[in-house]
């Protein structure tokens, strides 16, 4: 896993001022799709949380001391908007916030994302708070946590929030890899987490609506992160990201 943080490309991407025309590629030279997809409303803007790390590590050192919330961070969202640029209608905010599961302004947002959120642990006011978000219609992305220690952790905390909702494992049939993007390899290693091969879970609420998609043994953000150095896993993670902003607002 590549941990990377604020100030380590000077606040720009590298993908941005160095290969602006590699994320057409990706995006693009495998889609098999001929029209761009329509966005409704306002810009997005990517929402990253900022959450309270727990101190456990279970055996595990990670190779920064940037961080947990903040890896991948500012790149993987900069890199996200030129794909969406690139490879949709969506309109897109240039600018990018870090808020908290606290935060009212969360409210203004439909799509937040958070990750390593093996390690977290939530208060009060954020268990409500999200709660109230997620019922209410909102959608919020987690990524980059692994192993049964950290889903374990994962658990004990979004149960404190939804505590009776339905929690199920997405095949590879379901709708949210087939929306936009065709994709049916979603289940293929990932680079960074060697012997485990990715897993998708979707949380739901009385009707039926997914609030929270769940990226286990899995780092997208990774990928968004790094084209030049895993460009299959970045196609791959990029077409996910698109999918599921599409999915999240037509569903």
């Amino acid at each position: 896993m590549a941990d990377s943080g604020p100030g380590n490309y000077s606040g720009k991407s590298m993908l941005t001022k160095r290969h602006p025309l590699l994320i057409l590629f990706l995006v693009l030279g495998t889609s098999g799709l001929g029209q761009a997809q329509e966005y409704p409303g306002d810009e997005f803007e990517f929402i990253r949380i900022r959450w309270t790390d727990n101190g456990q590590r279970h055996g595990y050192d990670f190779s920064t001391p940037v961080e947990l919330w903040a890896h991948d961070y500012p790149v993987a969202e900069e890199n996200l908007y030129v794909a969406l640029k690139a490879g949709t209608n969506i309109k897109v905010s240039e600018k990018h916030q870090v808020l908290s599961f606290a935060d009212e302004k969360i409210f203004r947002y439909p799509f937040i994302y958070a990750c390593e959120i093996g390690y977290l642990t939530l208060a009060d006011a954020e268990v409500e708070n999200l709660r109230k978000y997620l019922l209410r219609g909102g959608f919020l992305m987690v990524d980059d946590f692994r192993w049964f220690m950290e889903w374990r952790t994962w658990m004990s905390e979004i149960r404190k929030v939804l505590p009776n909702a339905k929690i199920r494992r997405l095949p590879e049939s379901h709708p949210i890899f087939h929306c936009f993007f065709d994709l049916n390899d979603v289940h293929a290693p990932t680079p960074f987490l060697e012997g485990v091969l990715p897993q998708y879970y979707g949380i739901f609420d009385e009707q039926g609506r997914m609030m929270v998609l769940v990226n286990f043994n899995n780092d997208v953000g990774d990928g968004w992160e790094m084209p030049e150095e895993v460009p299959n896993f970045s196609t791959r993670s990029y077409k996910l990201g698109i999918n599921y902003l599409i999915y999240s607002y037509s569903h």
